[in-house]
């Protein structure tokens, strides 16, 4: 497989996968998360823990509408935020 060319730097690159791995414990599956996505589940597979694709801009852009969630603060690092349940949603409280 090789590598496609990608806009986005490597720690953005990180950023989204961490969101893709998270939306992926909250939507059930890869392959719900697939389906919401738009992609094929394989693509999921890839992107988000095989790290031999790079992170397009356009599955930054599909990964933000069902969080909710700009695409800066997927960018950035901001969500999904560290002490937040994938599976509930609860936020733990930071000392």
């Amino acid at each position: 497989m090789t590598r496609r060319r990608t806009d986005l730097t490597p720690e953005e690159q990180a950023n989204v996968r961490r969101a893709l791995k998270f939306l992926g414990k909250r939507f059930g599956t890869q392959a719900t998360l697939a389906k919401a996505l738009g992609v094929p589940r394989s693509t999921i597979r890839h992107v988000a823990y095989e790290r031999k694709v790079g992170v397009s801009a356009s599955m930054t852009f599909r990964a933000a509408r069902p969080a909710d969630v700009s695409i800066d603060a997927l960018l950035k690092s901001e969500w999904p935020r560290s002490e937040t349940c994938p599976h509930c949603g609860h936020t733990r409280m930071m000392e």
